[in-house]
């Protein structure tokens, strides 16, 4: 689905950078998951030192599921925009990973986020290709909506194209709206109320 990660580094008043004012409960994390397989794998919020794993994770995505990630953008992400990513701001968004192994061998295998206005927050979520159709989209996204709920978003929305079956899928199965873009006929929005 979409790139949401549309959001303004804005700074507080105290000149904080906003990401930097909120931090997760540390104690909720991580959540201990499997793969319909039966493969054990972490969820947890992404962190500033996930910029490694993350251009990994973005760079190791077939072109295909890079295209259909990121709307159309096909070359290798851009030192800013993995910066972008990885800064991420808990209580006004958020991006889970899905991650496997240990300490400097853990690798991201999938990652969904929000951000926007908490009434119509923009929704994305990305699998790994081989990690694909293990139910790992879906479960990501049902804790990721759980905690846009918590902190106060009232609607999620996304776009794919049309071509995208497996986003289309899991829009159902995340029991969301779909219909055609009325700017776009190979675009699909969805949207759900929280």
């Amino acid at each position: 689905m979409s790139t949401a990660a549309h959001r303004a580094h804005t700074e507080h008043a105290s000149g904080t950078p906003r990401h930097h004012v909120a931090a997760f409960d540390p104690g909720e994390w991580p959540k201990y998951l499997r793969t319909h397989d039966g493969v054990e794998y972490r969820v947890r919020p992404v962190r500033d030192d996930d910029f490694e794993r993350e251009r990994r994770f973005l760079t190791e995505l077939s072109p295909a599921s890079r295209y259909n990630r990121m709307m159309g953008l096909m070359g290798a992400p851009s030192k800013e925009l993995v910066e972008h990513l990885v800064h991420v701001d808990y209580r006004h968004e958020m991006a889970l990973a899905a991650v496997v192994g240990n300490a400097e061998d853990e690798s991201i295998i999938a990652v969904a986020r929000y951000c926007g206005d908490p009434d119509q927050s923009e929704y994305a979520v990305a699998v790994a290709d081989e990690w694909q159709s293990r139910g790992i989209g879906t479960a990501l996204s049902k804790i990721l909506f759980e905690y846009a709920k918590s902190h106060g978003v009232r609607r999620m929305y996304a776009t794919t194209f049309t071509c995208n079956n497996r986003m289309l899928k899991l829009a159902r199965d995340m029991h969301m709206n779909t219909h055609l873009a009325s700017y776009d006929p190979a675009v699909v929005e969805a949207w759900r109320t929280l």
